[in-house]
């Protein structure tokens, strides 16, 4: 462990092994830190802060600060970075409010400079969010999404697993799994192959998720997610796995959107 004698760290702080703690930086007493954490020059950690495994902070990483939110009433709430995560210089993440009483970065993130995640916030696994994207409270974003630089996220938006997002953009449409939403105002791009591949998709599966999301913009949700029921319906050939668990990954996102979906045709995007 190496703790650098300008840095603050309350007594009541739990520290693991392997522990990095730079210049002038401040850890709180309700502060968990898993094995080899890297804590960088002038971070602050406040109270609900829990670090896992070989999580790294850059310069000026400021976690569990409390909700910009009005309706915050000084309850008890946490952040929880997974482990393998990667923060770069000033990323800030609020702690959350008594609505979920969490904000959760997943494992092995790659969160770059200047970018702000809201109160209530949940992102996923292996997940990037590049420089100076802004997100608002209660932000959802799936599994090894990609959010390019300078986007500003809507409060209450979802983003869906294996998605892409343009940079310099303003999202305040649900983004389904595994799309790219591009332009000003946003609009339709595709599918992102390579997000289906990160997800562990193979090629084979791509023209089904194109059906999919066409019935998804003719008939709505419910007759394009029985499209999937029945191509994994009672069927365990090795090839029906992927609809079944095509059709978990989409109901889960289509349950929890608010904010209106963006859709294929959306934009000066594909028909």
């Amino acid at each position: 462990m190496s703790i650098h004698p300008s840095a603050s760290v309350h007594p009541a702080a739990e520290l693991g092994d392997g522990i990095i703690i730079g210049p002038y930086a401040v850890v709180e007493a309700e502060v968990r830190l898993a094995d080899r954490c890297r804590v960088g020059p002038f971070c602050v950690l406040k109270n609900g802060v829990q670090l896992g495994e070989g999580v790294e902070l850059d310069v000026g990483v400021v976690l569990g600060g409390e909700p910009q939110d009005l309706k915050y009433r000084g309850e008890a709430s946490q952040v929880i970075i997974g482990a393998g995560c990667k923060l770069r210089e000033y990323v800030t993440v609020n702690r959350g409010t008594s609505a979920h009483g969490k904000t959760l970065v997943g494992e092995n993130g790659l969160i770059m400079a200047y970018a702000h995640i809201a109160h209530d916030c949940r992102v996923g696994k292996g997940v990037v969010i590049a420089n100076g994207v802004q997100m608002g409270g209660h932000v959802r974003i799936g599994d090894s999404a990609v959010v390019s630089g300078m986007t500003g996220i809507h409060q209450f938006v979802a983003i869906g697993a294996g998605a892409f997002i343009g940079g310099n953009l303003r999202v305040d449409k649900d983004i389904p799994p595994g799309i790219k939403a591009l332009g000003n105002p946003l609009r339709w791009g595709g599918l992102n192959v390579m997000g289906w591949e990160r997800l562990g998709y193979p090629r084979e599966c791509l023209g089904s998720i194109e059906t999919f999301y066409r019935i998804l913009r003719k008939q709505g949700v419910e007759s394009a997610l029985a499209f999937w029921d029945i191509a994994g319906a009672n069927n365990d050939d090795v090839s029906a796995r992927p609809a079944r668990e095509l059709a978990r990954l989409f109901r889960e996102f289509f349950g929890e959107c608010r904010r209106g979906l963006l859709l294929r045709g959306d934009g000066p995007g594909l028909p």
